[in-house]
């Protein structure tokens, strides 16, 4: 993850039975908060958000008469998100996230 606003950041998240039961961000153990925790359902939490945000482009810093920019790649067979990216016209208030590795259920 990385932004105009946000010191970049590598996420390494583990979870079983859907709860993230391990979360390192630039190899340093953090706890996950609410909605935040960086699995995937955490992170389609937060394109929610995003989208969200993305309605009220004042919010995010935008001048009057700009909008933002979002685009997303997901995998064509899973559905995972592979790439985020939001671009806020105006302003300097751009985030992207890229998963890197991603390891479903292999049992």
């Amino acid at each position: 993850m990385s932004g105009d606003r946000d010191e970049t950041g590598r996420f390494e998240v583990e979870v079983r039975s859907g709860q993230t039961v391990s979360l390192r961000r630039n190899d340093i153990v953090i706890r996950p908060n609410v909605g935040q925790d960086y699995s995937m359902d955490g992170l389609f939490h937060m394109l929610e958000q995003e989208l969200g945000l993305a309605e009220k482009p004042a919010t995010m810093g935008a001048p009057p008469g700009y909008s933002i920019y979002t685009t997303a790649k997901f995998d064509d067979e899973t559905g995972r998100l592979i790439r985020y990216r939001r671009i806020v016209g105006g302003a300097s208030n751009a985030i992207e996230v890229n998963v890197l590795e991603y390891r479903g259920n292999e049992n």
